[in-house]
């Protein structure tokens, strides 16, 4: 069950009405509701052994009570022990993520069984071990108190609109709401569902239409020609974002539905000049996440070590390596295979060049104007879904870094941008569309939907200081406020039944995995 299922709104709307009629036992309510939800995403069915899913609970009962303990040991430790408290924390949640994260690829190779039973990676294992490593590092620092109230803990841990995935959360900022009682407000229900209406426009609409084609593609690149395969390119970068954005403005719709307050994830990136204003605008609490716990700490850390086995001292490392550093683990964080790793060193790479670029031809003083604005922005967004290349293709099963260059190789070969038309009707009538009328009807669709989200975002961007648009609905008048109502929800129905109703699979959240 994820947000966007149609079962959702009825377990929200039943665990919103007992949390505000029995505002004395809301956290146990939410707790409750979380654990279930949690349940419900994991694997069932006849041929799912009981272990799988009892493995991943497991997992997370089991994190929420160590660092629960943990937490209150480290505050109430004295100085000199808070920071070796803190590693040891930091260390077996890193080793936990890491087991599951890799096993499956280093123990058959160590131990040469290659029919050992694989694990599962655990639902949402990346998302609250990164929150509660943080809340770990913050009550160290004297930045955030310790939580003594188990059932509050565990609700930050696994609250259902951010275990599985994200926005990651600050336990400073969201401990403290879940310790103060809340009452049902009619106006932040209603800016509330706003919100959750565009995130269902996003990811149903735009994302999972998009996602018909664009996986089709991917999933089988060797088939298609290069003007294909450069368009599923831009379009996965297309598919991805309005996909994740769309699923985090759900999850902070439905924490705003109950009273808290959740970090804001996207802010527009594409109309970003620069890698580094687009990564303060993408995934912004992994980002935030990463400056802090790991970044930071590198450049600032004034600490010294001893390498293995050599024995040279290695100093806190300068900035720009620290920035690869950072980059190069955020590629492992979000897979275990090659391509994410070659991701991972794209991001590091482009950051790095634009900071040689800043030092040596100086940064302009002026706002560019409009053309070279554009100019730039294109520039970004093409490094960016060349980069998504090797991200997506890690996703498909027993792809390689070989299948990852073929695909560029095909690209630079196979490129007739003649034939695009017919290729493209073909894409689609071949995969889950053979009417030409519904070939037709489909890339009307894309493009109507498309153009309307780009607005949508440019007018956020650009207009309104990137305050979400859905505030912009309660300016207009009643009018055309509910004739924009109308439209998204129309043209998400229309999505729905596009991507479900006979015609093509489901597709599936794809950040849902990490």
């Amino acid at each position: 069950m994820q947000l966007t299922s149609v079962f959702y709104p009825f377990f929200f709307a039943a665990t919103a009405l007992l949390y505000f009629l029995l505002p004395r036992v809301q956290n146990a309510i939410l707790l409750a509701a979380s654990l279930l939800f949690y349940w419900f995403n994991l694997p069932h069915g006849e041929t799912v052994a009981l272990w799988r899913t009892a493995l991943p609970l497991a997992v997370l009962l089991l994190s929420i009570l160590f660092t629960f303990y943990l937490g209150r040991r480290i505050e109430a430790a004295k100085d000199t022990q808070k920071k070796k408290l803190v590693a040891v924390g930091v260390v077996v949640l890193i080793v936990v993520l890491a087991f599951f994260k890799y096993a499956n690829f280093v123990l058959p190779t160590l131990l040469g069984l290659t029919s050992l039973a694989k694990l599962g990676l655990p639902l949402g294992i990346s998302f609250y071990t990164f929150a509660s490593i943080g809340y770990l590092v913050d009550v160290g620092r004297g930045k955030a108190k310790a939580e003594t109230n188990l059932v509050r803990w565990a609700v930050f841990v696994c609250f259902f609109g951010t275990i599985t995935s994200g926005p990651i959360c600050r336990a400073g900022k969201l401990l403290p709401q879940l310790a103060q009682e809340h009452h049902f407000e009619y106006r932040r229900t209603t800016a509330a569902l706003r919100l959750a209406l565009v995130g269902f426009f996003k990811q149903i609409a735009v994302a999972n239409v998009i996602g018909l084609a664009v996986n089709t593609v991917f999933e089988s690149a060797a088939d298609y020609s290069g003007a294909i395969l450069f368009m599923a390119a831009l379009f996965y970068a297309l598919q991805l974002y309005f996909e994740f954005s769309g699923y985090s403005d759900l999850a902070l719709a439905s924490g705003a539905l109950l009273g808290l307050e959740l970090p804001i994830n996207f802010q527009t990136p594409y109309f970003a000049t620069n890698f580094s204003g687009f990564w303060n605008r993408w995934h912004m609490s992994l980002s935030g996440w990463l400056q802090d716990y790991l970044f930071l700490p590198l450049v600032w850390g004034g600490w010294q070590t001893k390498l293995p086995v050599i024995g040279k001292k290695w100093d806190t490392p300068p900035v720009l390596t620290s920035l690869f550093i950072t980059f190069f683990i955020s590629g492992l964080w979000h897979g275990n295979t090659l391509p994410f790793v070659v991701w991972g060193i794209l991001q590091g790479v482009y950051r790095i060049g634009e900071e040689l670029l800043h030092k040596y031809y100086k940064k302009p003083k002026k706002r560019p104007g409009l053309a070279l604005r554009c100019f730039k922005t294109v520039c970004v967004f093409l490094l960016w879904s060349a980069s998504l290349v090797f991200f997506r293709l890690g996703l498909v099963a027993n792809a390689t870094i070989g299948d990852c260059f073929g695909f560029f190789g095909n690209i630079a070969t196979n490129l007739s941008l003649g034939t695009l038309s017919k290729d493209l009707t073909a894409l689609v009538a071949g995969a889950f569309y053979s009417n030409t009328i519904m070939v037709l009807g489909y890339f009307a669709f894309v493009v109507l939907v498309l153009a309307l989200a780009f607005f949508m975002d440019w007018r956020q961007c650009f207009k309104m200081k990137n305050a979400h648009i859905s505030t912009a609905f309660v300016k207009l008048a009643m009018v055309p406020r509910w004739l924009v109502y109308w439209v998204l929800i129309t043209l998400t129905l229309i999505g729905l039944i596009m991507q479900s109703g006979g015609y093509g699979g489901n597709v599936s959240f794809a950040y849902a995995n990490f």
